[in-house]
């Protein structure tokens, strides 16, 4: 009888350094989840030079232009958000253009929806990115994780190098609005592989 039991505790303890082992071969993994919010404007509105005085913030589409100086402003607001890993801004194109998109930060996020104009729109800041060719009836994304890292209220600047204006959906256009999608948390990552411990008879 005590052999036996001698025997079976023997037996555990090598399942035991067995399992050990492999754990040690494969490494444990931390996982955080990465979760993504996709956020609408507060406001929006675009701006042309040749109608310097004129608002056209209620509108369903914004539009940009580089040989008519048309530009187009968003605004979005972050809050209850920590650990942002990534941001893409999007936007719909209702037409195309071989010049694609140029995303620049701005720096005043007090700008007004229904206020702004040529005259006194905000000034463009530092281009973000500048995104392909645009087709028409699809979703333009374009990589602003270099501009927003935390909560807080972005304001962004639409533009194309192109001559032909382009026209994009605003966020009184429903399903279509412009969208700010953030990540956050990360992505599983692997602990450093530990050489296998030595069982001993």
């Amino acid at each position: 009888m005590r052999r036996i039991q001698v025997f079976q505790l023997v037996s555990l303890l090598i399942i035991l350094a067995v399992g050990t082992n492999i754990l040690a071969m494969t490494g444990s993994s931390r996982v955080s989840a990465a979760t993504s919010v996709t956020l609408h404007p507060i406001a929006d509105t675009y701006v042309v030079q040749t109608m310097a005085n004129t608002n056209y913030g209620t509108g369903t589409t914004l539009r940009v232009d580089h040989s008519a100086v048309t530009n187009s402003y968003l605004r979005f607001n972050i809050s209850g958000l920590s650990g942002i890993t990534s941001a893409k801004l999007r936007i719909y194109a209702n037409s195309a253009s071989t010049s694609g998109l140029t995303v620049n930060s701005v720096s005043s996020t007090t700008w007004s929806e229904t206020g702004t104009t040529y005259s006194n729109a905000p000034a463009m800041g530092p281009t973000l990115a500048t995104s392909a060719a645009v087709l028409a009836g699809t979703w333009v994304s374009v990589d602003v994780s270099s501009y927003v890292k935390a909560d807080g209220t972005y304001s962004f600047g639409v533009t194309t190098p192109g001559v032909t204006a382009i026209s994009l959906a605003s966020r009184e256009s429903g399903a279509n609005a412009p969208q700010l999608v953030i990540t956050t948390g990360s992505t599983p990552t692997s602990a450093p592989t530990k050489p296998a411990p030595t069982l001993t008879q």
